[in-house]
């Protein structure tokens, strides 16, 4: 395993924290992000560098999605995904927004590769217009994929991400990773819990700075879990076409329920808080 990142692009090196105590952080992206939830290293790293610092962490990625929030859409056009993409990150209700999209543009040709970059500053723009401040995560190179030309795509979407950064003034984190074997999925597809601990460690090094912790302690990761599940549920329920679509008129006096997510994904933060500063995060 080797991981690395200049000085430019995301490593400690002294560099002034890009979080600062009290922020709410909305991570959104495709396969890589959503699956980063059922480990929970990444947000109990931060925790355990601060744990005074009352962070609060939303993950808000999407299996399959792309810079165009393709994968949320349900019935409608393209535009309904992006629109959803952005009534997703209002559940989160966070100040920062770590974007970390082009996995999947890279995997799924050229059309998907041309189309990236003018989708990413998009969406930059969109995220700073709305107050937003943005950190940008170029997406990292997966050992499984075996789509003709996937390195170069991977190389490009990261060009592309530079680019967007540089315009727009937004801080890059770039990553640095050449997994072993036995920090990915049996697929080589995506990280398993090593490999995310140690992408954890550099996206760390730069949000929140501080000493690594490398093995948050069992009672932080499972009060991540169940506040990250809260949060599912808050902004992703299983019911939505009974809840809020056509069908919403057989069981739609239901969706009043799903604002009572909220004292409870904010209890379960405080919970999280609690067991970082009582030294339980290591």
């Amino acid at each position: 395993m080797a991981v690395s990142a200049g000085a430019d692009d995301g490593a400690g090196g002294g560099e002034t924290p890009l979080l600062r105590p009290g922020n709410r952080l909305a991570i959104v992206g495709g396969g890589f992000v959503e699956r980063a939830q059922d480990h929970g290293v990444i947000e109990a790293e931060l925790h355990c560098r601060r744990p005074n610092w009352k962070l609060s962490v939303r993950n808000v990625g999407w299996s399959g999605d792309n810079v165009h929030g393709m994968a949320r859409k349900r019935f409608d056009g393209p535009d309904e995904g992006y629109a959803r993409l952005f009534r997703d990150l209002e559940a989160a209700d966070a100040d920062v927004v770590l974007v970390a999209y082009g996995f999947a543009e890279a995997g799924d040709g050229e059309e998907a590769v041309e189309r990236f970059e003018p989708g990413l500053m998009r969406l930059c723009r969109d995220l700073v217009d709305r107050g937003k401040r943005v950190v940008l995560m170029p997406p990292i190179a997966m050992p499984g994929v075996r789509v003709p030309g996937y390195e170069d795509a991977i190389r490009t979407c990261q060009a592309a991400a530079d680019r967007v950064a540089k315009e727009l003034e937004l801080p890059l984190l770039r990553i640095e990773w050449t997994p072993s074997d036995t920090e990915l999925t049996s697929d080589r597809l995506l990280p398993n819990r090593f490999g995310y601990q140690a992408i954890a460690d550099l996206i760390a090094d730069r949000l929140v700075g501080g000493q690594p912790c490398h093995e948050p302690s069992p009672a932080l990761l499972d009060r991540i879990a169940a506040k990250n599940e809260l949060f599912f549920h808050h902004y992703r329920p299983q019911n939505e076409t009974y809840l809020f679509l056509f069908r919403k008129h057989e069981q739609g006096q239901n969706a009043a329920e799903i604002d009572q997510f909220k004292p409870l994904i904010e209890q379960a933060d405080r919970a999280i808080w609690a067991v970082a500063k009582g030294g339980g995060g290591r």
